[in-house]
């Protein structure tokens, strides 16, 4: 789940990192209860990247221009992200803009901090970004590691070492995927702020951060309905250009059938990864969103029962075949309780594929 900006400031200096003073409007009247002084900063709230190449960050020299901009602004749309309100902050007089993150580098198998002494709008193409594995346990010289590997001495290293250690902190502590401050600015009194933040937070740790109970629906508005619903159902969903509805269990095997799908000349319609552990219920709704997609001629089921009983999935295909006995269904299951599943679905006269391939070429062909 991605935050909004003003979410993870508020986050910022929970953890006492300094962000400059602010106040959240949704109506441009909105503004006349904002005494922030001008000139004002006014950014849109969007889960998107690439706000300010877009015109979504203006600033406002009075209280009628500032009604003006934060009109447009809360009517602009980013990338597919609507406008959910306008951040109003004092311009800040910057001499230095920095770069600073913590995240998850799978291939290393630990969290890294990702520091830039040059940050800003064009970070993605900066030549002079450093890395660091972050060991365990913490211990607050990585902070100062870091920010001497950004070239900082004096009073300037001192402070970014604090706030990179602050920040890894509550990346640990609400984990979170990302935790970015671009840009990190010294101000021309020498302050460092955090300008702008970005947070993600681990999908599968919000049933353990009760500060974030309730924030999901909010967090998905931008996202297309089937996807949404697939969210809240705990259940992993991208939507394709194909016709070939796709569910598996798990990442990889969904990767494999797809490409199998290809490799035979289909289309995949979506990827629908049902996890691990995957019961009646919740395989039963990602048929059903499968099967909302009018471009879907035929859905291919490829389960292999592991923690996922196979006599789970099929109690809800035999529930689906009954809603939907038109839908043109391809079956593969194997595993867990398999037997069980097979005299199931032979009572309901759906047909097995044993054979992956098998199944996968005549989903291919019920497409066609």
């Amino acid at each position: 789940m991605d935050l909004y900006e003003y979410e993870a400031k508020r986050i910022f200096a929970e953890f006492g990192i300094k962000v400059p003073p602010s106040a959240r409007i949704t109506k441009p009247d909105g503004l006349r209860t904002v005494h922030l002084g001008y000139p004002l900063t006014l950014k849109c709230q969007v889960l998107s990247g690439g706000r300010g190449k877009a015109g979504g960050i203006q600033f406002a020299k009075d209280l009628k221009e500032g009604e003006a901009i934060a009109e447009k602004l809360l009517a602009m749309t980013i990338k597919d992200s609507k406008t959910e309100s306008v951040l109003c902050e004092p311009k800040v007089s910057i001499a230095k803009e920095m770069y600073l993150a913590v995240t998850l580098d799978r291939s290393r198998g630990c969290p890294v901090f990702i520091a830039a002494a040059d940050g800003g709008i064009e970070i993605e193409s900066n030549d002079k970004i450093v890395t660091m594995p972050i060991t365990f346990p913490y211990s607050s010289f990585q902070g100062r590691k870091i920010a001497k590997a950004m070239g900082l001495n004096g009073a300037l290293h001192s402070k970014v070492a604090d706030i990179a250690n602050k920040l890894y902190r509550l990346y640990e502590e609400l984990d979170l995927d990302l935790a970015e401050i671009n840009p990190l600015v010294v101000t021309a009194g020498e302050d460092v702020l955090a300008l702008d933040g970005k947070m993600t937070v681990n999908d599968d740790a919000m049933g353990r951060q009760e500060r974030f109970n309730g924030w999901a629906d909010k967090h998905m508005a931008d996202l297309p309905e089937r996807e949404r619903r697939s969210k809240k159902a705990g259940l992993n969903l991208v939507e394709l250009d194909g016709n070939i509805g796709i569910m598996c269990n798990g990442a990889g095997l969904t990767m494999a059938t797809m490409d199998m799908v290809k490799n035979f000349g289909g289309n995949p319609g979506n990827f629908l990864d049902a996890g691990g552990g995957s019961d009646s219920e919740k395989t039963l709704q990602g048929l059903e969103i499968i099967n909302d997609n009018p471009e879907v001629k035929v859905i291919l089921l490829n389960i292999l029962g592991g923690i996922t009983a196979c006599d789970e999935v099929a109690t809800a295909l035999v529930e689906f075949m009954k809603r939907h006995p038109e839908r043109k269904m391809i079956v593969r299951l194997r595993g867990n309780n398999q037997d069980v599943a097979e005299k199931m679905l032979a009572a309901s006269g759906t047909k097995l594929y044993p054979d992956l391939e098998d199944a996968v070429k005549a989903a291919v062909a019920a497409s066609k």
